[in-house]
This record gives C-alpha cells, structure tokens and sequence, in this order.
C-alpha cells in the first residue's frame, strides 16, 4: 500500500482546488452577468454552497462591518423577496 500524502501534495491539491472553485465561479458570474434574464445562465445555488463551504472549513470569514460585504448588504435590503417569489409563480 501506498503511504499516506505528503503535507506538500496536500497544500498542492488544496490550491487546486481553490484554483478550480474560483475559476467556476468566476465563468459563472460572467454567463450570469451577458445572460441577466435567463434563469438557466443564474449561479447555481449548489456552486455558491460549494465557495461558502469551501471558505468556512477553511476558517475564512468576513466581520459584518467588513467594506466588502457593503455592496451585498445593499442588494439584499434592496431585495423583496415576495415580489421575486410571487414573479416566478405567475404564469407568463
């Protein structure tokens, strides 16, 4: 049997996959972005899971007052949910 990786092939496979993650994400936010009302070119709730779980088991995390979240916080106070959830019930 094999031994088990070495810590350097780990760190290697770990940025791998940060590379990868990344990658997809970003060719997901431009076909969203070029596809604005197309849902099936949305970002997939599954690949943002994927990013928020990837960042958290790597202990990474932004305080609430941090700048970045700013433009967030802003869309989602600007959001209605019921008007978003009652658009995609009504019959086109």
């Amino acid at each position: 049997m094999s031994d088990r990786a070495s810590e350097k092939e780990l760190d290697q496979l770990h940025a791998v996959v940060a590379m990868l993650l990344s990658n997809e994400l970003s060719r997901a936010c431009i076909r969203a972005e070029e596809n604005p009302s197309d849902p099936g070119k949305a970002i997939s709730p599954q690949l943002i899971a994927q990013a928020i779980k990837f960042l958290k088991d790597n202990g990474v995390a932004a305080s609430a007052s941090s700048p970045r979240l700013d433009d967030l916080t802003a869309k989602l106070a600007d959001l209605d949910l019921d008007d978003e959830v009652l658009s995609r019930m009504t019959p086109q």
